[in-house]
């Protein structure tokens, strides 16, 4: 169960306890691009701004049984599951008894929206940090999942983790851009369907007013 004890912060006080910085290099774009949106586009993304994050994200679209499925996935997870993991849903990478959980977190962060920031683990390793962020697709509708996992592939395949804890955070009001530095290129996360757009900077961020909770 979600926390009730709720706070307003600023993303400056939100990315404080978000030490990876691949984690913080996802959200940084992710803010960037929803600009005066609660939630940005699926279009609008810009790999060329994310370099260092492509290895380990992933985008899930909610499909119609309900389950958010991998429409596309980095190495990262690729190299944990020991498989292509296009179409699986995303459960798949968890265990068992968690499955329930995560799927509850997905939906919430769906229907809120939120942002959702997970500490995961698996037998003989360390936590492996995981940051799932909404998406909207070309209708408008929130029912996409922007995301990235770090971890480094296991001695045994496929590898399954359990949750040790979980963040959210409400998205209650808009934000702008964040001033980032543009990489000169970047491969190997296209996707078939829509071509990457540059995304939009702003000069001044405003106040960001986000509503956080612990799971």
């Amino acid at each position: 169960m979600l926390n009730t004890d709720r706070r307003v912060v600023n993303l400056t006080t939100y990315l404080k306890p978000m030490k990876h910085p691949v984690l913080i290099e996802l959200l940084r774009h992710w803010e960037a691009l929803r600009g005066a949106d609660t939630v940005p586009s699926r279009s609008a993304l810009d790999p060329r701004q994310i370099e260092n994050v492509l290895e380990h994200a992933f985008i899930l679209e909610e499909s119609g049984d309900g389950q958010p499925r991998f429409r596309i996935a980095g190495m990262t997870i690729s190299e944990l599951m020991g498989m292509e993991v296009r179409g699986m849903p995303a459960v798949s990478l968890i265990a068992e008894q968690d499955r329930p959980r995560f799927a509850g977190i997905m939906q919430r962060l769906l229907q809120k929206p939120e942002i959702v920031e997970l500490s995961l683990v698996t037998e003989g390793r360390g936590p492996v940090p995981m940051l799932m962020l909404p998406l909207r697709n070309d209708k408008g509708a929130v029912n996409r999942i922007l995301g990235c996992l770090v971890a480094t592939p296991p001695v045994a395949t496929p590898c399954r983790l359990t949750i040790q804890s979980a963040k959210s955070t409400r998205i209650v009001a808009s934000a702008a851009a964040l001033p980032q530095n543009l990489a000169e290129d970047v491969h190997g996360f296209a996707e078939p369907v829509h071509r990457f757009a540059a995304a939009p900077r702003k000069e001044t961020p405003p106040y960001l007013r986000l509503i956080a909770s612990d799971d």
